[in-house]
């Protein structure tokens, strides 16, 4: 409700690990630090959802909450952690996005988009499900479900290896961690 408050009527979404997770009714958590881990997109600039949610968190929790931000300004998102007494989650939250590579394996090109465009970039169809949380809909374009229940890894396009090869990394880590092929 705070982040959702925070948004001011923006479009706001979770993303990736987390529906994923979610959707095979496992929690998502850091995997070196073992704390719920959430990946949020934004339509607009996440920068402008820190003070405002510092805000609604005070109303709720008062000096109880603590919330540390650290901005990453080329790639237009901001690393949240928030403490609440003795519980600690970490927020990753990022203005949608529509990414270009000039060329293979350099870092792209950033500009402002929508919710759909921000999925577009991500790496495989099972993290590229977002669930919308004003209206609580899921938002699954490139049937990363299917493969969900078919334990399947499926890169969102021909270019995701040129664009970035680390992607094959990740894949073989998600395959022996999810048991997916």
């Amino acid at each position: 409700a705070a982040l959702l408050n925070a948004a001011r009527g923006r479009r706001l979404a979770l993303v990736g690990g987390a529906v994923r997770d979610l959707l095979l009714h496992r929690q998502h958590q850091d995997p070196w630090r073992g704390l719920p881990d959430l990946d949020l997109v934004v339509e607009g600039r996440a920068i402008e959802l820190i003070e405002p949610l510092s805000e609604q968190l005070s109303q709720i929790w008062g000096d109880h909450a603590q919330l540390k931000a650290r901005i990453h300004g080329r790639y237009q998102t901001v690393e949240l952690e928030l403490r609440h007494a003795d519980q600690t989650w970490l927020i990753d939250l990022a203005s949608a996005r529509c990414e270009t590579y000039l060329k293979p394996a350099w870092n792209p090109a950033v500009v402002l988009g929508c919710l759909e465009d921000d999925l577009v970039r991500r790496d495989f169809t099972v993290n590229a499900i977002a669930l919308d949380l004003k209206s609580g809909s899921l938002i699954d374009p490139f049937g990363g479900q299917d493969d969900l229940a078919s334990r399947q890894l499926r890169f969102l396009h021909s270019n995701s290896l040129r664009d970035d090869p680390t992607r094959l990394i990740r894949a073989a880590r998600y395959a022996a961690r999810l048991g997916f092929e």
